[in-house]
C-alpha cells in the first residue's frame, strides 16, 4: 500500500505533469499544478505558489503584496531569478493570486521592451548589471539612465575606462574624477548619499 501510495503520488507531481507548450512572447494561461515548455523540452516553467496579501484600503504599503512565484528550470535546472546566464525573463499579465496566472516568457532583452515590462532604460540598466554587461548599457537612448547604467558597471567591475562613456557622471565615475582633481566641491554633486560622504570624508 505504502508503494502504491508513493507512485500515485510521483506521477501527480509537476515533474511528471504532461508540459503544455508555449511561444516565446506570447500570452498563455498557466495554472498551479501545470507545466509549460519553451522551446521544446529545454526549459520548463512552472508556478511555485502565489502571495494574496493585499494592501488595506487607505494604507500605505511597499509593495502591493501580491506575487505569482514561478520556478524557471533549463536542461533539468533550476535558474534562479537573479542568475547572470538566465536565458528566460517572466512576465506577469494578469492573475487572480490564487488558482492561474497569465504569463509571457522571452528572452530579457526582448522581455525589457514589452509594453507594461517598465520602463526600457532602467530595464536594460537592471539586465546590464545582472549579466555584467557593459554593453547593454550602449543601448539604452536616455543619456542619464546610460550614464548611471555605466558608472554602476565601472565601480561593480572597477573598469574606470567606462566612464569616458558617461558625459555628466553624478555617481561613481564623479567620485573618481573628484578623487583625480583632489576638489571637495566635486563631491557634493554625487546623488548617492553614501558615495558622497565617503568622497567628503576620502578628501
Amino acid at each position: 500500500m505504502p508503494l502504491l501510495f508513493l507512485l500515485s503520488s510521483l506521477i501527480a507531481s509537476p515533474v511528471f505533469a504532461k508540459a503544455m507548450p508555449v511561444e516565446l512572447g506570447r500570452e498563455f494561461r498557466l495554472k498551479k499544478g501545470e507545466v509549460a515548455a519553451i522551446e521544446g523540452d529545454r526549459a520548463t516553467l512552472r508556478i511555485v505558489r502565489f502571495i494574496n496579501s493585499p494592501c488595506p484600503k487607505g494604507a500605505r504599503c511597499v509593495w502591493s503584496g501580491q506575487a505569482v512565484i514561478t520556478e524557471l528550470t533549463v536542461d533539468g535546472k533550476v535558474v534562479p531569478e537573479d542568475a547572470k546566464t538566465r536565458p528566460y525573463d517572466v512576465l506577469v499579465k494578469d492573475s487572480d493570486f490564487k488558482t492561474f496566472a497569465v504569463l509571457v516568457v522571452d528572452e530579457p532583452e526582448a522581455a525589457c521592451r514589452r509594453p507594461k515590462a517598465g520602463h526600457l532604460g532602467e530595464c536594460l540598466r537592471g539586465l546590464a548589471r545582472r549579466r555584467s554587461d557593459p554593453a547593454l548599457c550602449s543601448k539604452i537612448d536616455d543619456e542619464r539612465t546610460r550614464g548611471f547604467c555605466l558608472e554602476d558597471l565601472a565601480e561593480e567591475l572597477k573598469r574606470d575606462d567606462l566612464c569616458e562613456g558617461v558625459a555628466n557622471p553624478t555617481q561613481h565615475c564623479l567620485y573618481l574624477k573628484a578623487k583625480k582633481a583632489g576638489d571637495r566641491k566635486l563631491c557634493e554633486g554625487i546623488v548617492t548619499f553614501g558615495a558622497r560622504e565617503r568622497c567628503l570624508k576620502e578628501l
